[in-house]
């Protein structure tokens, strides 16, 4: 009896969650219709102790989504995360379900394949597919 099992190939490897970010940014700049808009809300990162507080002051929400998409006067978010090995933080998931409260769907994308649905599911038209 063969007991020797066939090589298999080398699985690619996982994008991190700012390579998938960026792959995001990408598909959204060629696939977007003109009806719709996306941004960044700069809110994380390192900040100095006297400018955190400036920003809380400022309504600087902890947990906001990565990504805001704007079609026909409504936003979805898109919280992007690594596809293995990531989990929303307490602050998302509250931020998360104070959005969803306000009727502002937050959809997790851990794949281009994910943001196709997501985008789709809202009901935001696409000129392109992933591919």
């Amino acid at each position: 009896m063969n007991t020797k099992r066939k090589p298999q190939a080398p699985k690619p490897p996982v994008p991190s969650e700012f390579e998938l970010h960026c792959q995001v940014v990408k598909f959204l700049n060629h696939a977007l219709d003109g009806n719709s808009a996306f941004f960044h809300p700069a809110n994380g990162g390192y900040r100095h102790a006297t400018e955190a507080k400036r920003l809380k002051a400022m309504a600087v929400m902890p947990g906001l989504p990565d990504l805001g998409v704007i079609n026909d006067g409504r936003i979805i978010w898109l919280e992007i995360k690594r596809a293995k090995g990531s989990y929303l933080s307490p602050a998302q998931h509250y931020c998360h379900e104070v959005l969803r409260r306000a009727r502002s769907p937050v959809y997790v994308i851990r794949s281009l394949a994910d943001l196709e649905e997501a985008l789709r599911g809202a009901g935001i038209p696409l000129k392109a597919r992933v591919t």
